[in-house]
């Protein structure tokens, strides 16, 4: 039988398209990456992609609903891979998706680009972020509202990347952190819960955490987030040990996986 990952690149509807697996490694961990088209959206794809269609949907405008369907659609092909072949992934208490037993995982969609990033065990904490490079009045959002003074200057202050670029890595990085740290620390958290430090080995952003979150997320701890710059796009994720939340590096195959943060 076909996996549901071939059914996705073989459908002819024009929503979903440029399905690819950006990194995998079996039984473990997989990273996948579409492109969708609100514009080919309709409801009626949840019937052909086999997706529930939540209640809490209904009145939504089409935009939410095919974000929705490209990233569950994307986590439902994630999931086969790591043989949990038809699970539900239903929306959590406070919006985030409710992986199944067994699972880590993190959705992230923007301007038709899709990421989904799972892995096997539930002792990972699972962060990913896409974001278009910002500009114009979404940039100057960006750098009042998610940036402190201090971030500001250092985006201003650096020769290697360009402002909006570096601006949008460092909001997508704390959309990044937000999600990986969530559910332990079970509350919202704004942008001012982390600052930013620095790029080094060109693919590695680092952030403190400002305040204590939780017992083990204390004031001044490190996170090391991984990104990657993909034309108008920009990525960020990490994956951490839920218990120790130590860090390591890890290589991958990917492109842009090169390294996440491990125990």
């Amino acid at each position: 039988m076909d996996s549901y990952l071939s059914y996705l690149q073989h459908q002819t509807d024009h929503f979903l398209s440029d399905i690819a697996v950006l990194s995998e490694q079996p039984d473990a961990l997989i990273a996948l990456e579409a492109h969708y088209a609100v514009e080919a959206y309709s409801r009626s794809l949840f019937t052909v992609y086999d997706i529930d269609f939540p209640s809490r949907l209904t009145n939504a405008v089409s935009k939410r609903q095919a974000e929705f369907l490209a990233g569950r659609a994307l986590a439902r092909a994630a999931l086969d891979r790591l043989h949990h072949a038809k699970a539900s992934i239903t929306i959590g208490e406070q919006g985030a998706p409710a992986w199944p037993h067994g699972i880590s995982g993190s959705i992230s969609h923007s301007h038709g680009k899709c990421n989904c990033l799972v892995v096997a065990g539930e002792n990972q904490l699972v962060g990913i972020d896409v974001e278009k490079v910002a500009a114009g009045a979404s940039l100057d959002a960006i750098l009042k509202e998610a940036l402190s003074l201090e971030e500001r200057a250092r985006v201003l202050q650096h020769t290697t990347f360009d402002a909006a670029i570096l601006a949008t890595l460092i909001f997508s990085a704390k959309e990044t952190i937000f999600k990986t740290l969530h559910p332990i620390v079970l509350q919202f958290f704004g942008f001012d819960a982390a600052i930013f430090n620095g790029i080094f080995d060109d693919s590695i952003l680092s952030f403190s955490i400002v305040n204590s979150l939780h017992q083990c997320i204390p004031a001044n701890k490190e996170m090391l987030i991984q990104f990657e710059i993909d034309g108008e796009f920009v990525k960020t994720w990490t994956i951490l040990e839920r218990h120790t939340l130590e860090t390591r590096f890890q290589k991958l195959r990917s492109s842009w996986l090169r390294a996440v943060n491990a125990c």
